[in-house]
Protein backbone atom coordinates (compact mmCIF):
# COMPACT_ATOMS: atom_id res chain seq x y z
CA UNK A 1 0.00 0.00 0.00
CA UNK A 2 0.93 3.19 -0.63
CA UNK A 3 2.49 4.58 2.74
CA UNK A 4 2.37 8.02 4.34
CA UNK A 5 0.47 9.92 1.21
CA UNK A 6 -1.48 13.09 1.16
CA UNK A 7 -4.14 13.14 -1.51
CA UNK A 8 -4.70 16.72 -1.58
CA UNK A 9 -8.60 16.82 -1.98
CA UNK A 10 -10.39 19.95 -2.89
CA UNK A 11 -12.84 21.57 0.01
CA UNK A 12 -14.75 24.33 -1.00
CA UNK A 13 -13.65 27.96 1.31
CA UNK A 14 -16.75 29.52 3.70
CA UNK A 15 -19.02 31.92 0.84
CA UNK A 16 -17.70 29.62 -2.00
CA UNK A 17 -19.72 27.46 -4.98
CA UNK A 18 -18.69 25.30 -7.28
CA UNK A 19 -19.87 26.56 -10.49
CA UNK A 20 -22.96 24.28 -12.21
CA UNK A 21 -21.86 21.96 -15.09
CA UNK A 22 -23.57 19.82 -17.56
CA UNK A 23 -20.61 17.50 -16.86
CA UNK A 24 -18.51 17.63 -13.71
CA UNK A 25 -16.68 14.26 -13.88
CA UNK A 26 -14.43 16.02 -16.86
CA UNK A 27 -15.31 19.70 -16.24
CA UNK A 28 -13.28 21.85 -13.23
CA UNK A 29 -11.78 19.58 -11.51
CA UNK A 30 -8.22 18.43 -10.07
CA UNK A 31 -5.37 20.39 -11.28
CA UNK A 32 -7.10 22.90 -13.51
CA UNK A 33 -8.27 23.80 -9.99
CA UNK A 34 -5.59 24.77 -8.43
CA UNK A 35 -3.61 27.29 -10.76
CA UNK A 36 -7.19 28.89 -11.65
CA UNK A 37 -7.28 32.31 -9.75
CA UNK A 38 -10.83 31.69 -8.91
CA UNK A 39 -9.91 28.77 -6.53
CA UNK A 40 -5.91 29.02 -6.04
CA UNK A 41 -6.35 30.78 -2.56
CA UNK A 42 -8.36 28.25 -1.27
CA UNK A 43 -5.35 25.78 -2.57
CA UNK A 44 -3.01 27.95 -0.89
CA UNK A 45 -4.57 26.96 2.55
CA UNK A 46 -3.84 23.56 1.74
CA UNK A 47 -0.18 24.08 0.95
CA UNK A 48 0.09 26.28 3.95
CA UNK A 49 -1.28 23.01 6.07
CA UNK A 50 0.77 20.40 4.38
CA UNK A 51 4.02 22.90 5.20
CA UNK A 52 3.05 22.89 8.86
CA UNK A 53 2.86 19.27 8.81
CA UNK A 54 5.89 18.49 7.25
CA UNK A 55 8.00 21.37 8.70
CA UNK A 56 6.93 22.04 12.16
CA UNK A 57 5.18 18.60 13.17
CA UNK A 58 8.15 16.81 11.84
CA UNK A 59 5.86 14.69 9.39
CA UNK A 60 8.55 14.92 6.68
CA UNK A 61 7.45 12.02 5.18
CA UNK A 62 4.18 13.31 3.93
CA UNK A 63 3.69 13.12 0.06
CA UNK A 64 1.68 15.40 -2.37
CA UNK A 65 -0.67 13.91 -4.99
CA UNK A 66 -1.91 15.94 -7.22
CA UNK A 67 -5.44 14.35 -9.23
CA UNK A 68 -6.82 14.60 -12.58
CA UNK A 69 -3.99 16.53 -14.24
CA UNK A 70 -4.31 16.90 -18.14
CA UNK A 71 -1.43 18.20 -19.16
CA UNK A 72 2.27 18.58 -18.13
CA UNK A 73 1.69 22.43 -18.60
CA UNK A 74 -0.81 21.84 -15.87
CA UNK A 75 1.44 20.17 -13.33
CA UNK A 76 4.25 22.92 -13.62
CA UNK A 77 1.56 25.50 -13.19
CA UNK A 78 0.54 23.41 -10.08
CA UNK A 79 4.10 23.52 -9.21
CA UNK A 80 4.56 27.54 -9.96
CA UNK A 81 1.39 28.01 -7.13
CA UNK A 82 3.20 25.86 -4.56
CA UNK A 83 6.36 27.06 -5.22
CA UNK A 84 4.51 30.63 -4.34
CA UNK A 85 3.36 29.55 -1.13
CA UNK A 86 7.00 28.32 -0.21
CA UNK A 87 6.39 24.31 -1.13
CA UNK A 88 9.06 23.10 -3.72
CA UNK A 89 9.19 19.65 -4.90
CA UNK A 90 12.69 18.30 -4.13
CA UNK A 91 13.48 20.65 -1.19
CA UNK A 92 13.78 18.99 2.32
CA UNK A 93 13.08 15.56 0.75
CA UNK A 94 9.20 16.56 -0.55
CA UNK A 95 8.46 13.93 -3.15
CA UNK A 96 5.37 14.80 -5.62
CA UNK A 97 3.06 11.93 -7.50
CA UNK A 98 0.63 12.26 -10.37
CA UNK A 99 -2.58 10.60 -9.73
CA UNK A 100 -2.50 8.73 -13.17
CA UNK A 101 -6.04 8.64 -14.25
CA UNK A 102 -6.23 9.89 -17.57
CA UNK A 103 -5.25 8.47 -21.00
CA UNK A 104 -3.29 11.36 -21.43
CA UNK A 105 -0.79 10.19 -18.25
CA UNK A 106 -0.76 6.84 -19.81
CA UNK A 107 0.46 8.40 -23.39
CA UNK A 108 2.58 11.19 -22.04
CA UNK A 109 3.41 8.98 -19.30
CA UNK A 110 7.30 9.46 -20.27
CA UNK A 111 7.31 13.56 -20.45
CA UNK A 112 5.32 13.74 -16.95
CA UNK A 113 7.71 11.45 -15.28
CA UNK A 114 10.56 14.34 -15.45
CA UNK A 115 8.76 15.99 -12.88
CA UNK A 116 7.23 13.91 -10.94
CA UNK A 117 8.40 11.27 -8.02
CA UNK A 118 5.65 8.58 -8.77
CA UNK A 119 2.68 7.65 -10.40
CA UNK A 120 -0.33 6.20 -8.28
CA UNK A 121 -2.90 4.95 -10.75
CA UNK A 122 -6.50 5.65 -10.10
CA UNK A 123 -8.27 2.82 -11.83
CA UNK A 124 -11.70 4.04 -11.56
CA UNK A 125 -11.68 7.33 -13.15
CA UNK A 126 -9.05 5.46 -15.70
CA UNK A 127 -11.93 2.96 -16.80
CA UNK A 128 -14.68 5.03 -17.04
CA UNK A 129 -12.76 7.66 -19.11
CA UNK A 130 -11.03 4.84 -21.63
CA UNK A 131 -13.99 3.15 -22.25
CA UNK A 132 -15.98 6.61 -22.03
CA UNK A 133 -18.39 5.82 -20.21
CA UNK A 134 -19.81 6.55 -16.31
CA UNK A 135 -19.68 3.69 -13.83
CA UNK A 136 -22.85 4.93 -11.92
CA UNK A 137 -25.33 5.13 -15.08
CA UNK A 138 -27.20 2.06 -14.78
CA UNK A 139 -27.62 2.27 -18.53
CA UNK A 140 -23.37 1.59 -19.28
CA UNK A 141 -22.73 0.44 -15.58
CA UNK A 142 -22.06 -3.28 -16.92
CA UNK A 143 -20.04 -2.53 -19.05
CA UNK A 144 -17.62 -1.46 -16.45
CA UNK A 145 -14.45 -3.48 -15.78
CA UNK A 146 -10.93 -2.45 -14.61
CA UNK A 147 -10.22 -6.05 -16.10
CA UNK A 148 -11.26 -4.62 -19.61
CA UNK A 149 -8.20 -5.15 -21.97
CA UNK A 150 -7.98 -1.58 -22.89
CA UNK A 151 -7.23 -0.66 -19.50
CA UNK A 152 -4.97 -3.10 -18.27
CA UNK A 153 -2.95 -2.60 -21.67
CA UNK A 154 -3.18 0.50 -20.73
CA UNK A 155 -1.45 -0.05 -17.05
CA UNK A 156 0.86 -2.20 -18.96
CA UNK A 157 2.33 0.77 -20.53
CA UNK A 158 2.12 3.35 -17.68
CA UNK A 159 4.56 0.37 -15.66
CA UNK A 160 6.70 -0.01 -18.34
CA UNK A 161 7.96 4.14 -18.87
CA UNK A 162 8.09 3.98 -14.96
CA UNK A 163 10.52 0.91 -14.70
CA UNK A 164 12.13 2.76 -17.57
CA UNK A 165 12.36 6.12 -16.34
CA UNK A 166 12.46 5.16 -12.32
CA UNK A 167 9.70 6.56 -11.13
CA UNK A 168 8.29 4.99 -8.60
CA UNK A 169 4.48 3.54 -9.64
CA UNK A 170 1.30 2.35 -7.23
CA UNK A 171 -2.42 1.59 -7.60
CA UNK A 172 -5.11 3.24 -5.42
CA UNK A 173 -8.25 2.20 -7.70
CA UNK A 174 -10.71 -0.20 -6.51
CA UNK A 175 -10.36 -3.07 -8.69
CA UNK A 176 -7.06 -4.57 -6.52
CA UNK A 177 -10.32 -4.55 -3.91
CA UNK A 178 -12.89 -6.30 -5.75
CA UNK A 179 -10.85 -8.86 -8.25
CA UNK A 180 -8.14 -10.52 -7.07
CA UNK A 181 -7.21 -11.86 -10.13
CA UNK A 182 -6.60 -7.85 -10.81
CA UNK A 183 -4.19 -7.37 -7.92
CA UNK A 184 -2.31 -10.60 -9.23
CA UNK A 185 -2.28 -8.87 -12.81
CA UNK A 186 -1.09 -5.88 -11.23
CA UNK A 187 2.30 -7.46 -9.54
CA UNK A 188 2.94 -9.86 -12.51
CA UNK A 189 3.61 -6.81 -14.19
CA UNK A 190 5.72 -5.21 -11.79
CA UNK A 191 3.14 -2.89 -9.83
CA UNK A 192 5.77 -1.36 -6.87
CA UNK A 193 2.71 -0.81 -4.48
CA UNK A 194 -1.16 -1.68 -4.34
CA UNK A 195 -3.74 0.28 -2.19
CA UNK A 196 -6.83 -2.35 -0.68
CA UNK A 197 -9.54 -1.57 1.39
CA UNK A 198 -9.78 -3.49 4.91
CA UNK A 199 -12.10 -5.56 4.11
CA UNK A 200 -10.38 -7.18 1.04
CA UNK A 201 -7.00 -7.26 2.73
CA UNK A 202 -6.85 -10.83 3.99
CA UNK A 203 -8.32 -11.89 0.55
CA UNK A 204 -5.91 -10.04 -1.66
CA UNK A 205 -2.54 -10.81 0.55
CA UNK A 206 -3.82 -14.78 0.32
CA UNK A 207 -3.92 -14.38 -3.80
CA UNK A 208 -0.73 -12.53 -4.17
CA UNK A 209 1.05 -15.17 -1.71
CA UNK A 210 0.85 -17.26 -4.04
CA UNK A 211 2.59 -15.77 -6.48
CA UNK A 212 5.94 -16.05 -4.22
CA UNK A 213 5.34 -19.87 -4.19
Amino acid sequence: MLQDTTLINTKKPLGWKSPDEENPMIGWRGASRYYSDKYKEAFGMEIKAIKRVREKMGLDNVVIMIPFCRTVEELLNVYRVMESYGLKRGERGLEIYLMAELPSNIFMAEEFSKHIDGFSIGSNDLTQLILGLDRDSALVSSIYDERNIAVKRAISHLIKISKKTNTKVGVCGQGPSDFPDFAEFLVKEGIDTISVTPDSLLKTLKTLSKLKN
